[in-house]
């Protein structure tokens, strides 16, 4: 279990906006579509994609009703797809319209499970409760108080006994051999994506009690990754 160091924490609410960090990623088609590619990203990740996503897929049993922040590149949605099976359903969020009319083009006729809607996983307000919360490679790109409001966020959007999952990079051990190259492009175009090797994604829970979820975490790649889970305790036992 992942050391609880406070119960609570009060609930920062300055909102954070941050545009055109990540254009030239994400809005530009020639660029978006060459990442999209599975090859490409276990290559770069050095097969740790599938891993990871074949990981966050286990945490989900058949027929759960998932939330999914962000859409993603590669195969993660349709591993994550297939494991809700048609009893099931993934919805997937997103800010950038863009970003939800590729996911629509590349899996509507796949599957029938996916929902798509367009909204900010760090202003997200839902009556609705999940199984499942999954934020796949989001952290990284945000500013500290809106890594805060998402994983708040996910937390809350849990049932009692409902699992978040967190996918992201991790600070990878001092003597691991892409660790300057990946410092290097961090700097360059990833300006929010250190300060996920810096503390813990539990700590950024705020305004839910910490003590109500049960933690765990694992690391890949020699430290590169990190799969966070937290699993709302059933009060009923």
């Amino acid at each position: 279990m992942m050391q609880q160091t406070q119960k609570t924490r009060e609930f920062v609410t300055l909102p954070v906006k941050v545009n055109g960090i990540y254009d030239w990623l994400y809005n530009k088609k020639d660029i978006y579509d060459f990442f999209d590619s599975p090859f490409l990203l276990n290559l770069i990740t050095l097969g740790f994609h599938k891993k990871l996503s074949e990981s966050v897929a286990r945490e989900v049993k058949p027929g759960a009703q998932v939330l999914q922040m962000g859409c993603t590149f590669g195969l993660q949605i349709e591993e994550l797809a297939y494991q809700v099976g048609e009893n099931g359903s993934l919805t997937i969020i997103d800010n950038n319209k863009k970003q939800l009319m590729r996911c629509r083009r590349k899996y509507d006729y796949l599957f029938d499970n996916i929902r798509l809607k367009q909204a900010d996983a760090a202003g997200l307000k839902t009556d609705k409760k999940y199984d499942n919360v999954v934020c796949y490679n989001l952290l990284h790109e945000l500013p500290p108080l809106s890594k805060v409001q998402v994983v708040s966020n996910a937390l809350a959007a849990l049932k009692p006994g409902g699992k978040a999952v967190f996918v992201d990079y991790h600070n990878p051990c001092k003597w691991h051999p892409l660790r300057s190259l990946m410092r290097m492009f961090n700097r360059l175009y990833q300006p929010f994506a250190e300060k996920i090797w810096e503390r813990g994604i539990d700590t950024y829970a705020q305004n839910v009690d910490v003590t109500d979820y049960f933690w765990t975490k694992s690391v890949y790649g020699l430290g590169m990754y990190q799969k966070v889970t937290a699993t709302r305790r059933d009060n009923k036992y």
